[in-house]
């Protein structure tokens, strides 16, 4: 399935947790830090954008937009569909 989204929105994979180590030897995503963190790759764009562009890694607001949760292939990949106004900034 592949999402295109309309207007001035645009469709943005979210970067994955980094991965922490317990003292105990367990490897675990760390939800705390991905709160605290909300930036993502440009999947797709809206026919309406001009200043962002599919690649781009930006930074949004953590509550911004839509969360959207896609099995692709077997597995679970999860997306951020926003109205580019809530792209803080551009990672380059």
């Amino acid at each position: 399935m592949k999402i295109i989204p309309r207007g001035k929105y645009i469709l943005v994979k979210r970067d994955d947790a980094p991965a922490r180590e317990s003292e105990h030897g367990i490897v675990a995503p760390s939800d705390m830090q991905m709160e605290e963190n909300a930036f993502g790759t440009v999947v797709e764009v809206g026919d309406l954008i001009k200043d962002v562009k599919k690649g781009d890694r930006v930074v949004y607001g953590l509550y911004a937009g839509e969360a959207i949760e896609v099995d692709e292939k077997g597995k679970k990949m999860k997306y951020r569909l926003l109205e580019d106004e809530f792209v803080i900034a551009f990672l380059r």
